[in-house]
């Protein structure tokens, strides 16, 4: 046999393999009997192990145990708000005042569509606003600090506001509604740092006073 005649013998051999690899001949199934049990596939519905739970749960008085516990936290947090982190007493007077003067950075519209105030736009708040109330911060576990709160003013022009303490108790002794500065927003605005403080108008902006009080 030549080299030549032995090369295409072994193309033709190649060839008959490939053919039959990718022939579209349909393959023909075959049942190889069954291995083992076969079992059919159940998934509890989540709601359904939800409920068991809970009524285990209720039966075993887990469930009014969470509750009692739930009440009691809301409880406890309506009346003692997370302190504002960060705040002192105040050791002697400061004063400065803070700019409430924005410069919008978009047109602003009614629901109309039609812009009444463009990008660019110098506004101070009180320009427009009838506020006239005084701000005051304390500490309402300081009880000069109450004192001096209540001092002076009245529920028509003065805002008691608290960065600690019990406002509703303070409520219920004084006879006087008492806020509370939740997520530190009034001290982050002004820029308060020691109380008592007291935040008012002087126009054209807000004065912030820090004050120091006796014990």
């Amino acid at each position: 046999m030549t080299v030549v005649t032995l090369k295409r013998s072994l193309l033709l051999g190649w060839a008959a393999v490939a053919a039959s690899v990718v022939s579209p001949t349909p393959l023909q199934a075959k049942d190889l009997g069954t291995h083992g049990p076969l079992f059919e596939v159940i998934e509890p519905s989540i709601l359904e192990v939800i409920h068991a739970r809970l009524r285990d749960m209720e039966a075993s008085g887990e469930l009014a145990a969470m509750q009692r516990d739930m009440q009691d936290r809301t409880k406890s947090y309506v009346n003692r708000p997370r302190p504002v982190a960060g705040i002192g007493k105040a050791t002697e007077y400061a004063s400065w005042d803070v700019d409430l003067t924005i410069t919008l950075t978009e047109d602003l519209a009614d629901h109309q569509g039609q812009v009444f105030a463009r990008a660019g736009t110098v506004i101070n708040p009180l320009a427009y606003s009838r506020f006239n109330k005084r701000i005051v911060l304390i500490d309402g576990d300081d009880a000069a600090q109450v004192r001096f709160a209540l001092s002076e003013g009245d529920e028509l022009d003065t805002l008691l506001v608290l960065v600690k303490g019990d406002p509703l108790g303070l409520m219920r002794e004084h006879g006087r509604r008492f806020y509370f500065d939740q997520d530190s927003v009034l001290v982050d605005r002004f820029g308060i740092n020691n109380v008592p403080a007291v935040v008012q108008r002087a126009d054209p902006v807000m004065r912030v006073e820090e004050i120091v009080v006796g014990e």
